[in-house]
């Protein structure tokens, strides 16, 4: 899509903060009013649509993409779905995975897994079964019932960030850690992607995997942006 505007920023309105596209207030892909929560937020999308060139990209625009499926997803009809989609994560979640092997793997597992479920059980009483091997393993019905409880807790802007960050890293687990401030953005991909930076390490240097790491590292840092902004 071709750039339609010429001037892009950040207005306080009823109810919060909109952005303004030549004065006129930017609506979502459902036609919903962009209404943010803070100043701070609006700002920064702002800044992403008066960064546009001639041609308009979406993919350079994180936090228009975040606010736009907080308000036309986690804060609508949506979210029951949405809370059933993020659970199952619990369900299978990257950090209850550990390694067989090899030794030096299993124990970069042990220093960057372990904390994080000792950590969801001591924060929020969710105590996930871990163990070693790639076969699937039941949760504990308690855990998942708590985990259910905390997912439905979140406000849109939360649970969004939290979406956003489990399909990321294939973890809830790292995605609360990234909410709540246990994990920065670096630490969170460190966690996340253990498995492929010991691959790229292991069998020598791709340019293409590495590409995409960094990708994953950028979209965490943007989540991380936006719950700042919040």
């Amino acid at each position: 899509m071709r750039k339609f505007y010429k001037t892009a920023e950040a207005a306080a309105v009823d109810g919060g903060h909109a952005v303004l596209l030549d004065g006129k207030p930017v609506r979502t892909p459902l036609g919903r009013g962009l209404l943010l929560p803070t100043r701070a937020l609006a700002e920064g999308v702002a800044a992403e649509w008066a960064a546009q060139g001639a041609e308009l990209k979406p993919e350079t625009m994180p936090l228009t993409r975040l606010a736009n499926t907080m308000i036309d997803k986690a804060a609508g009809p949506d979210r029951t779905g949405m809370n059933a989609e993020l659970l199952k994560y619990g369900g299978s979640d990257l950090v209850c995975y550990f390694a067989a092997r090899p030794a030096d793997l299993v124990r970069r597992q042990e220093e960057l897994w372990r904390p994080l479920l000792g950590w969801m059980e001591e924060k929020h009483g969710v105590a996930f079964d871990a163990a070693s091997g790639i076969q699937y393993r039941h949760q504990p019905p308690e855990a998942l019932e708590k985990l259910r409880v905390l997912i439905e807790g979140l406000d849109a802007g939360a649970f969004t960030a939290v979406q956003a960050a489990a399909a990321t890293a294939g973890s809830v687990v790292i995605a609360f850690a990234l909410l709540e401030g246990k994990l920065t953005p670096d630490e969170a991909h460190a966690a996340a992607f253990v498995d492929e930076v010991h691959q790229l390490k292991a069998w020598g240097d791709d340019a293409e995997a590495r590409r995409l790491l960094e990708a994953k590292r950028g979209e965490l840092a943007d989540i991380a942006r936006f719950l700042k902004l919040l």
